[in-house]
């Protein structure tokens, strides 16, 4: 894995970990609180969440681009 792609990789992570930090907080939250601004709240957070799936799956997809980039840029044709 190049370094790229390792940099990349720990973004991700990171983005992912932040993600589902914030995703549970809410939840444990609207335990103790129970109305409607605070649902609101609840279902712009779930939607981040879902859209940062979209994220998850682009940055997997480029990580593998640049893999193969970096493979045929190091091909020895001879």
């Amino acid at each position: 894995m190049s370094e790229y792609t390792q940099e990349i990789k720990k973004d991700i992570d990171l983005f992912q970990g932040y993600v589902q930090r914030l995703s549970s907080k809410i939840q444990s939250a609207s335990i103790q609180w129970n109305d409607e601004q605070f649902s609101s709240l609840t279902k712009g957070i779930s939607c981040i969440a879902h859209q940062s799936k979209d994220v998850l799956i682009t940055g997997d997809k480029f990580c593998e681009s640049v893999e193969k980039f970096f493979t045929i840029a190091n091909e020895n044709y001879g």
